[in-house]
């Protein structure tokens, strides 16, 4: 069900995450490893279904902006599929999404939040905006905000944030103080696209949820 209220009424920036729900950034460059270390290696199937995967996004980007729904069908389900969550003993969720409200310098900019949990430990969280294209850096304190509902536990949860054009990768551990970090953003749109890093890392995410 989709929120009335804009996440951001009560969440307006990192540090109003950080004061409401006692969270912090992680100090230590190895807190967030999963991303950068041990990725596995594609193999030529996967790397085919990637180059697919951008060739039909770039089809239907040329027109505009994409809304969620056009994203989830293009990008992230075969990306969950070509990542082997769609099978056993992934299981798939999606709980809600949630209205997205920004302050632009220039107007109030209104989107949107659609969620997919994986194993109860991956969120997938595609951002989009009916007029101009939200940032995933920009969304980052409402994202970690959902992702903190996550029931209690001593394992890690992990996110990728998507607008279709960036992706970006969160961890976070859900402690008496919780800490999070994140991954650099990785683009889609240039020709020299890097959706081939963006599967690795959700295969290593697979991995580690399974650890």
């Amino acid at each position: 069900m989709v929120s009335s209220v804009g996440v951001t009424d009560t969440i307006k920036s990192l540090s109003d995450l950080q004061t409401r729900c006692n969270l912090r950034q992680a100090d230590s460059d190895r807190f967030f490893c999963e991303w950068v270390d041990d990725l596995p290696e594609l193999s030529q199937q996967e790397q085919a279904g990637v180059a697919r995967i951008k060739q039909r996004y770039d089809y239907h980007r040329v027109d505009g902006l994409l809304l969620e729904g056009t994203i989830n069908l293009l990008v992230v389900s075969p990306l969950l599929e070509l990542a082997g969550f769609l099978d056993p003993p992934f299981r798939i969720r999606s709980p809600y999404g949630v209205a997205l409200e920004l302050e632009d310098p220039d107007e109030t900019i209104r989107g949107f939040i659609d969620t997919l949990v994986v194993q109860e430990r991956l969120w997938i969280l595609v951002v989009e905006s009916k007029r101009t294209s939200i940032s995933v850096p920009a969304a980052l304190p409402q994202l970690l905000d959902y992702m903190l509902t996550t029931p209690q536990s001593n394992k890690p949860v992990f996110g990728m944030a998507t607008n279709g054009d960036e992706f970006m990768f969160l961890k976070l551990t859900l402690t008496e103080t919780p800490q999070y970090d994140v991954s650099r953003t990785f683009s889609l749109f240039p020709r020299r696209h890097e959706l081939g890093e963006v599967l690795q890392i959700l295969k290593r995410l697979g991995q580690a949820m399974l650890e």
